[in-house]
């Protein structure tokens, strides 16, 4: 009868450790599909960055454009300036000396 106690109790602590072996390893899945979840966000959060980097760049090529064209338009903007200045000035100057 003590044999059978005694193994009783071993059963006991066996299925005790197989429990907990279970627990971890439900544990380990739920880590798992934790991280897996982490990893698609990090590359989404990867992918999300590289758009804005791509739009960063057209963004930047266009303002570099702009900034030509406007440069034009100030150039062209002071040369008209001084002309009419330029008439302006011929213009009173004949009417005074004539």
């Amino acid at each position: 009868m003590a044999v059978r106690e005694t193994q009783s109790t071993r059963l006991d602590r066996i299925e005790d450790k197989i429990d907990k072996l279970s627990d971890a390893i439900i544990s380990l899945a739920r880590v798992e599909e934790k991280i897996a979840s982490m990893e698609k966000q990090l590359e989404n959060g990867h992918d999300r960055m590289n758009n804005h980097g791509i739009k960063l760049d057209a963004i930047e090529s266009q303002v570099t454009s702009n900034a030509q064209t406007v440069s034009v338009i100030h150039r062209v903007f002071w040369i008209v300036v001084i002309s009419c200045a330029t008439v302006v000035a011929s213009v009173v100057g004949n009417m005074l000396w004539g």
